[in-house]
């Protein structure tokens, strides 16, 4: 047996550690190699399930999104009435259907059958036999969808009246649809499956169904996915081993003269240290040892030799006295550690969430630089305006926007940033948004400002409203319909009512003429709310034309309170104009800013106490005159304000007078103020009154023309109201 102890210093070295050393670096070598090998075939399963996974839902949009293109064709009116009717007149339907066609899939059969799935009408030339398989419980507003390996068929309720007159449905190839779904891309290869079996129609799928069955688990990896919304219908992806493996390649020879390498540069380093500072560092560890023998923190080490050896003696020292002076608790130490841990998880759990919020809410989340720029955006945001997320991020937000926003929307930001005025930030708006294939469409838009690494960033939620501006324009055609069928009863009853209680066909009772008065007076509300209802849908559905030309506010102001003295004697109020100027002549619709005007007086002496005034004050700023309406009643409280303007909204107050109306002047008087390129604004304190304004701009009257477009926008930027909102 070798006594060590009798070596000397440098072969003992070498001797002792060279085994070691040598087996330690296999050792590396080879849980190294079998890590990286592990770690990497795990994540190569991992990223072929979540490719599959990704293929399936992709393949689920798409198909969906054919559905939706026939459900657009299933809700046009035109089927809907044909449909509904006893007799299908097949002559006009086959017109509408020879000239449709599902633009994805090019050469789909689209067609139209009844509830039995009897095909009626298609865009092919000969009918089709056999025609829809439609399911039992056929009728909800989901696509039904039929495979099989050579076909598919997409089919969509046709409802009318609430109940199903049908379907609409597109037929076509598995080849068009694999054509249409386009899986495969990178180096590996993506096919659709039905029941198990595969729809290849490419050169790569065809070399995978040549190859061997006994070495296709050598050549090929697999992963397969179903899709869980259409039974019957998955994807498989196919990936060369060769390919995935490729980085493994050279990796154990890799491993192994690294190891050597390593082991060279050991062994000269332990020659070296034998040779310089092995013996001090044995010396200083004696000394080390005979300190921590005597369990004596107080004594110092003297250990002389190189330089560098005495310093770390000296530092050894320094640090045995930090260790008397600054002593610190295990326990202590263990709890920061602990509470450090938690805190830490806490904020990565709640990162998480955050992020999974975003990515799979429903509405676009936009975040832009103050020059900008789209610093990143949602899942959503491709989804609804058609750009993928590499054309957005680093793109200028302005091309989201239809003109002229477009152009303006720098100089909006660059003017909050200067003035810190904010006119859409943190308020919604509804606006319009164009996608790439140029197509605006109506959304609702809210905005905030939020500062990150001390720059300021404004991030946007985008909402697309276009089935809610379908509802409500389809909630305005009912109102109106049903305003005008009430609107002929209504007068034919009051016209007979106003006949009985003149006495013209007869002595009537006082009781009755009491009655019948009463009656006649809430007819005729009857009648003012119903016009009320229709002159806010004419306002809303944008078939109300102005009549635009020079108006003199102070003239229009002064006719007005002449016609409206006796309105204000009947609720015991005084109407005041208070102005220093002579005229006010801007560019307006005389007839319906006295409209506005009248229902601002209206409001103003119903909520003002008898025996008060109400001013009307007329001034001018900047190029625009701003008419106000000041009263000293009950004011409106600071939760209500904002609803002020909504139609058929009454403040809740016991002054009997005060509830009088039917809530629609205020709502009626901003809209009209909106087609002038304006808007009323309130200001008011509960118990002091309240004041309604709108500027409009001065007219200005050149040689050759009226010059107001300037003005107008100018006053647009100055209100908070972007063209193209009104």
């Amino acid at each position: 047996m070798v006594n060590f102890s009798r070596m000397r210093f440098l072969p003992g070295v070498l001797v002792k550690t060279l085994p070691l050393a040598v087996a330690f670096m296999a050792l590396v070598a080879g849980i190294a190699y079998w890590n990286i090998s592990g770690v990497f075939k795990q994540e190569l399963a991992y990223r072929l399930e979540r490719e599959s996974v990704f293929a399936v839902n992709e393949v689920e949009t798409r198909i969906a999104g054919l559905g939706a293109i026939l459900r657009t064709m299933a809700r046009n009116a035109f089927v809907a009435e044909e449909m509904s009717g006893g007799q299908l007149n097949e002559v006009h339907m086959q017109a509408f259907f020879k000239g449709l066609s599902l633009v994805p899939v090019p050469g789909a059969l689209v067609g139209l059958t009844d509830v039995s799935g009897r095909v009626l009408v298609s865009n092919g030339r000969a009918r089709i036999r056999g025609g829809v398989e439609l399911p039992a419980d056929f009728g909800a507003e989901v696509s039904h969808l039929t495979l099989s390996q050579e076909k598919m068929t997409i089919a969509v309720p046709v409802l009318s009246d609430g109940e199903l007159r049908g379907s609409v449905f597109a037929r076509f190839g598995t080849d068009a649809l694999v054509n249409y779904l386009n899986l495969s891309y990178s180096n590996k290869i993506i096919v659709l499956t039905i029941n198990g079996l595969i729809i290849a129609s490419d050169f790569d799928m065809a070399e995978i169904l040549k190859t061997p069955a006994n070495s296709f688990k050598e050549t090929w990896i697999t992963q397969e996915a179903s899709s869980a919304l259409y039974p019957g219908l998955g994807v498989r992806v196919f990936a060369r081993r060769a390919d995935l493996f490729a980085a493994l390649k050279g990796l154990d020879r890799t491993l192994i003269a690294s190891a050597f390498a390593n082991l060279v540069i050991l062994m000269a380093g332990l020659v070296l240290a034998a040779l310089l500072v092995g013996r001090p560092l044995a010396h200083l560890a004696d000394e080390v040892r005979s300190v921590r023998e005597a369990e004596d923190l107080s004594r110092n080490l003297t250990v002389g030799g190189y330089l560098e050896v005495a310093r770390l003696a000296e530092a050894f020292n320094a640090m045995m006295a930090n260790l008397r002076s600054t002593l610190v608790s295990h326990e202590q130490l263990e709890r920061e550690n602990r509470y450090r841990q938690q805190v830490e998880q806490s904020l990565r759990d709640k990162q998480a969430e955050n992020a999974a919020i975003v990515e799979t809410v429903h509405d676009a989340i936009i975040v832009i630089d103050k020059h900008g720029e789209i610093r990143s955006a949602n899942p959503a945001t491709s989804r609804i305006l058609g750009y993928p997320n590499e054309e957005l991020v680093g793109a200028n937000v302005s091309m989201l926007m239809p003109e002229p926003h477009r152009s303006r929307h720098d100089q909006y930001v660059h003017n909050f940033l200067e003035t810190g005025e904010a006119k859409i930030i943190g308020t919604g708006r509804e606006l319009e948004a164009s996608r790439q294939n140029g197509q605006t469409f109506p959304i609702e838009l809210y905005v905030s400002a939020i500062s990150l690494k001390g720059e300021p960033h404004f991030v946007g939620v985008i909402r697309d409203i276009t089935e809610r501006r379908k509802v409500d324009r389809m909630q305005r055609e009912f109102i109106a319909l049903v305003s005008h069928e009430l609107r002929t009863p209504l007068t034919s009853l009051t016209g007979s009512l106003r006949l009985i209680t003149s006495g013209h066909v007869g002595e009537v009772p006082e009781k009755v003429a009491g009655l019948l008065r009463l009656a006649q007076s809430n007819a005729m509300r009857l009648i003012d709310l119903v016009n009320d209802i229709m002159v806010v849908e004419k306002l809303q559905a944008g078939v109300v034309t102005l009549k635009m030309e020079p108006v003199d506010l102070v003239g229009l102001v002064q006719s007005t309170l002449e016609d409206m003295a006796q309105f204000g004697e009947k609720f015991g109020v005084t109407f005041e104009l208070k102005t220093r100027l002579k005229s006010a002549v801007t560019i307006g619709d005389g007839r319906r800013l006295t409209q506005v005007l009248i229902n601002l007086l209206s409001n103003a002496a119903k909520f003002s106490e008898t025996g008060s005034l109400v001013e009307i004050r007329i001034e001018k700023r900047d190029g625009f005159f701003r008419l106000a309406v000041q009263d000293y009643g009950i004011g409106i409280p600071k939760e209500a304000i904002d609803n002020v303007f909504s139609k058929f909204v009454q403040l809740d107050t016991a002054d009997s007078k005060a509830g009088q109306g039917s809530g629609l002047g205020l709502s009626i008087s901003q809209a009209i103020m909106d087609l002038h390129g304006s808007t009323i604004e309130v200001e008011s304190q509960v118990g002091a009154g309240s004041t309604f304004y709108f500027d409009l701009a001065e007219f200005q009257k050149t040689e050759n023309a009226v010059e107001l477009s300037s003005l107008t926008g100018s006053l647009l930027e100055k209100s908070g109201t972007q063209i193209g909102n009104a």
